[in-house]
């Protein structure tokens, strides 16, 4: 295709020029595509053009063209296997990240501890009576309750602090940067914050659930495993003092 716009004209293109959708219009790797795919389409017009008038192809003009084409393929596949680890990596009812990488993440946290010399602090947080919430109201109910509380901590995180899906009620922050009595504050915002919440489950029924958190300090000659244990410690004392509060 010889046009100016051809690279609008082609399935793909179409759909990219199209898209509203603007967390993947801003990310990096989308833009590169969209940049290499105008290329891609530009190259191939200087070689139709070459074609038409019965002119010889350079080597280095068809060079190039190959070039642009593994440059977009490329672009292609690193995007794609971001994709393809952020769906396995994140919860799928919550959207925070599971445990698949939690290990390695805290091990790279307590690697920069160690040479930063900085601090980071682990969070474990269990809500109170969750399965009464189950029983009395159904699963739905609970499943919106886990969305609401992981939308409401998101939403007093910090760009580099990490959230991880522990286990069924139960969630792990990492506090990067963070003492343990900074990370303490931090967490009893955050319990006040999901005791405020009105959480509605079904039809003319809202509820409110309270958090328990155990913090821990992250050191840096402290297996990730233990400091985690310390944390879930904590969290089980905060249960055992009358829950709804940060040990």
């Amino acid at each position: 295709d010889l046009r100016d716009d051809a690279h609008l004209k082609c399935q793909f293109g179409q759909w990219f020029a199209t898209l509203s959708d603007d967390k993947l219009n801003s990310h990096p790797l989308f833009a590169k595509i969209g940049d290499a795919h105008i290329k891609m389409h530009q190259g191939a017009k200087s070689l139709l053009s070459l074609k038409a008038s019965k002119q010889a192809v350079p080597v280095d003009l068809l060079d190039q063209f190959h070039h642009d084409l593994d440059e977009l393929r490329e672009l292609f596949i690193a995007i794609s296997d971001e994709f393809y680890q952020l769906m396995h990596s994140r919860d799928p009812l919550t959207g925070a990240t599971n445990r698949i990488n939690l290990l390695a993440n805290l091990h790279k946290e307590q690697a920069l501890c160690k040479r930063k010399e900085q601090h980071c602090a682990l969070v474990m947080l269990d809500l109170d009576h969750f399965k009464a919430v189950n029983d009395q109201y159904g699963h739905a109910a609970g499943d919106k309750v886990l969305v609401a509380v992981v939308k409401c901590l998101q939403s007093h995180l910090r760009s580099y602090d990490q959230l991880y899906r522990y286990g069924g009620e139960e969630f792990l922050l990492c506090l990067t940067q963070t003492t343990v009595s900074e990370a303490r504050l931090f967490a009893e915002r955050l319990r006040q914050a999901i005791a405020a919440l009105n959480i509605a489950v079904a039809e003319d029924i809202t509820i409110s659930v309270t958090g328990s958190f155990g913090v821990a300090q992250l050191n840096a000659n402290t297996d990730v495993e233990t400091t985690i244990a310390e944390a879930d410690k904590a969290m089980y004392a905060a249960k055992a003092a009358g829950r709804n509060q940060v040990k």
